[in-house]
């Protein structure tokens, strides 16, 4: 019996002794999750502020269009792109601020860049690059919590992701005189027809819009700050709605590109054919009696004498004339004598969808006139210019005019462009949206 009681107290002890040993690994097990949890929430919390700088970095680069054009380009192509992860000396814009925030310097992280068209939730702007999603990933050494059978290293995650939103504008055509009368004109029987888009006339005078001599304007909608004469068989398509709020310059925010030297002095070309490169064009640019003019993509500036274009036939994709000057006549843009002129305007960067851009006081008028075919895809800003449209002068194109006073004496049509991306017109900012 002696021996039985023995046996049984060794027993005894040694349950003891186990159960030690498990509150001292579910201690450790505890305060292992306590210190490897903290520093996995903390290096998540970074690694989130990181991701998040770096979308809204490389989103903000997107829309100035500097990621096309730096010297360490992302997000270009033909989408769908394919994503791509940094290295940890890239100097791509949101590698650089991943890196400055911590994450991406070294092997043990990984940021990757993914250009997403869709984000559930959120009406994205119709860009070719509508958002970018940065997700980052870091590798990080377990502590005390693998002797409870956690792995030796975990891996924490966060993404970003920022994208353009925006809305697109309505209207196609813009009159900006806040005063004048007949700011807005359609007479000799001619033929606006604006296809899908609204008119808006900021002329408070009563007589703000004149239609006359049997000539129709249609169009979505019509607005005018002041009023409307309508006579001899005219007509206005919807009733013009009058009394309204001023609607506001859509460019004014846009900066003018800086004039720089001359690279050209009174380009004048007749008969022939001539490639045409972007440059600084002083005096003007006129072409005439058969002249065939090829435009190279870029930006034109012409810095006095305006643009000529008569009798021949006129090409360019991806072009911006800036006009500017210092004479009461500077700004001029005649386009006449049946020339042929197809011309489509940037599609990136701070001048996108801006083909004309004048904004100097001038005394001059934008005349397209004799007969002229127009494949004008773009926005004609002329906000302290007149426009007319005469003599069977025609566009058939997705157009925009944003002008100081437009006046039409032969058969127009401007088509819409419903994504605003070929005229610039709608309203685009940048957010996080996941």
């Amino acid at each position: 019996m002696k021996r039985s009681a023995l046996h049984f107290g060794r027993q005894d002890g040694q349950a003891v002794i186990i159960v030690v040993v498990a509150m001292s690994l579910l201690l450790i097990g505890a305060l292992g999750l306590a210190i490897d949890g903290g520093q996995m929430y903390a290096h998540r919390q970074m690694a989130q502020a990181a991701a998040d700088a770096a979308a809204q970095a490389g989103i903000m680069s997107i829309f100035d269009g500097t990621n096309a054009t730096s010297a360490h380009p992302f997000g270009t192509g033909t989408p769908p792109i394919a994503s791509s992860a940094c290295t940890t000396t890239d100097l791509r814009t949101p590698c650089v601020y991943a890196r400055d925030n911590g994450f991406g310097g070294t092997t043990s992280d990984t940021v990757t860049l993914s250009y997403p068209t869709t984000v559930s939730g959120v009406t994205l702007s119709a860009v070719s690059v509508p958002a970018l999603a940065v997700t980052v990933q870091r590798t990080l050494q377990t502590g005390l919590i693998r002797f409870v059978g956690a792995g030796a290293t975990t891996t924490i995650t966060a993404k970003a992701t920022a994208g353009l939103v925006g809305t697109v504008s309505g209207n196609c055509v813009y009159v900006l005189d806040p005063s004048a009368q007949n700011a807005f004109q359609a007479t000799n029987g001619a033929t606006v027809a604006l296809s899908g888009c609204a008119l808006t006339i900021d002329s408070s005078n009563a007589d703000a819009a004149t239609v006359s001599g049997a000539s129709t304007v249609t169009a979505t909608a019509i607005s005018i700050t002041g009023g409307a004469s309508i006579s001899g068989g005219g007509s206005m398509t919807p009733a013009p709605t009058t009394g309204v709020a001023a609607t506001a310059d859509p460019f004014a925010s846009v900066a003018a590109p800086a004039v720089g030297a001359c690279n050209y002095n009174n380009y004048s070309k007749g008969s022939g054919t001539w490639p045409i490169t972007p440059g600084v064009y002083c005096g003007g640019i006129s072409l005439h009696n058969g002249a065939i003019g090829n435009f190279s993509t870029g930006t034109y500036i012409i810095n006095g004498g305006g643009i000529s274009f008569a009798a021949g036939s006129v090409t360019g994709s991806g072009v911006m004339f800036y006009l500017t000057g210092t004479n009461a006549s500077d700004g001029a843009v005649s386009i006449s004598n049946g020339e042929t002129v197809t011309l489509s305007a940037e599609t990136s960067g701070p001048y996108m969808g801006i083909l004309f851009f004048e904004r100097i006081t001038t005394t001059s008028s934008v005349t397209f006139n004799g007969g002229a075919t127009m494949l004008l895809t773009g926005t004609l800003y002329f906000p302290s210019t007149s426009i007319l449209f005469s003599n069977g002068a025609n566009t058939t194109a997705q157009t925009a005019i944003v002008a100081k006073q437009v006046a039409f004496t032969g058969g127009t049509k401007i088509i819409y462009d419903p994504t605003g991306l070929k005229t610039g017109l709608f309203s685009k900012s940048v957010a996080l949206v996941q």
